[in-house]
């Protein structure tokens, strides 16, 4: 059945507009009968599917986090649903979330619930907005869902910034380095090797292996360099099947400081979630398969199914989880002082606090260790190039002597 947008007016002036699923003349007479005559009635062809190909676009969380808090104003205000939604739609600046918005009044207005609605778009709104809207919309707390939503997508927002910023100057500083030593190789030794050829020498072992690594580089550079691409290419897509992103965290979760900051996050992410999700009323097996969609971590998340279908057993969450050997031994006890006082939420809370200070800590020590190692590392590669370029040099100054 086709869907079309329709916007009409009647003697007076008032204008009315929406969405209606029907034939074309089924929507003529709709708008008819409420003694309005029809400006423009388009069908929607195929809207979803094309918006969904947006392959550039991204919603981030603080859009989502913003979004939230602007939904929640706007009920709390009294403004029905379908209003809110076509006013929310009309002033998002993010294209792909406008776009999604847009589909969702649409919907509402013809008889889909608000979480239905959102969950025919997975790709901007994540899976714990859309459990969190559904249980708002059953309880008749939708307001205090969206407010709960806004601050733990802030919340995850600048924990998520906080890692972010702090790998940026360790990466830049090792991309650095690395162009100088290419450009060394390219640029630099070259020159030097018509000195070392007109001198006749016998050249000392480092400084042929700089040559040839010299006349490597400039000879495949290219080669080289697509090959670099491809590996990252291959890599990424290896990492996005469900095994390599598997073995990928499990390889992360094995270093020794990035370890301990991936522990951290895991933890502050599940009590942020979790808590969330609990005081809002969502049953807690369902709250535990929606956190382990959204924690983040492919090791964590097979953790979490397990402790899901332990609890569906009967068994405690802080029982489960102590089993599992995953979860830091704070965040276990919390959680079983939780479950045992009917103040898991509470618990739960401030836990994540405690979690998203460590993670902060945890950014720092690994950025504390990373700089120095790159530059020793660099520093040694350097060090090697002006070396085997100054030994034969010395060799050269010595002979003359001589």
């Amino acid at each position: 059945m086709a869907r079309y947008r329709y916007e009409a007016q009647n003697f007076e002036g008032k204008r009315i507009q929406g969405v209606f699923e029907g034939d074309y003349e089924e929507v003529v007479t709709m708008i008819r009968e409420k003694s309005f005559f029809p400006t423009e009635i388009k069908e929607i062809k195929g809207a979803k599917d094309i918006k969904e190909l947006n392959l550039f676009g991204k919603v981030d969380k603080k859009s989502i986090a913003m979004f939230c808090h602007q939904f929640a104003s706007v009920i709390k205000a009294g403004v029905p649903m379908t209003q809110s939604l076509f006013i929310l739609y009309r002033q998002t600046e993010n294209k792909m979330l406008r776009d999604a918005l847009e589909d969702v009044y649409e919907d509402v207005q013809t008889g889909k619930t608000l979480s239905e609605s959102m969950a025919e778009h997975p790709k901007v709104f994540p899976s714990l907005l859309i459990n969190m809207v559904e249980a708002g919309e059953v309880s008749g707390t939708l307001e205090e869902s969206l407010e709960r939503m806004a601050i733990h997508f802030e919340k995850d927002y600048k924990l998520q910034r906080k890692v972010k910023s702090a790998m940026i100057y360790p990466v830049a500083v090792l991309i650095v380095a690395v162009l100088v030593v290419v450009f060394l190789l390219i640029k630099v030794v070259p020159t030097f090797e018509g000195i070392f050829g007109r001198m006749g020498a016998d050249l000392p072992a480092p400084t042929k292996m700089l040559l040839a690594a010299s006349a490597f580089v400039q000879e495949n550079g290219l080669y080289l360099l697509f090959g670099v691409v491809m590996a990252l290419i291959v890599a990424r897509i290896y990492i996005k099947s469900p095994d390599g992103r598997y073995n990928w965290h499990s390889l992360l979760m094995k270093l020794p400081v990035v370890k301990k900051l991936i522990e951290n996050t895991i933890a502050a992410r599940f009590s942020r979630t979790l808590g969330t999700l609990t005081a809002t009323g969502v049953p807690l097996a369902e709250a535990l398969g929606v956190t382990s969609r959204v924690v983040g971590n492919a090791v964590a998340e097979k953790a979490l199914y397990k402790i899901q279908e332990d609890v569906t057993k009967g068994d405690s969450i802080a029982l489960s989880m102590e089993r599992l050997d995953l979860f830091p031994i704070m965040l276990v006890q919390m959680t079983q002082v939780g479950e045992e006082s009917g103040t898991l939420e509470g618990m739960l809370s401030k836990t994540a606090d405690y979690y998203e200070g460590e993670v902060e800590s945890s950014v720092g020590r690994l950025t504390a260790m990373m700089e120095p190692a790159i530059i020793v590392v660099l520093g040694g590669i350097v060090a090697f190039i002006v070396l085997s370029i100054a030994l034969p040099m010395f060799d050269m100054v010595n002979l003359a002597g001589g």
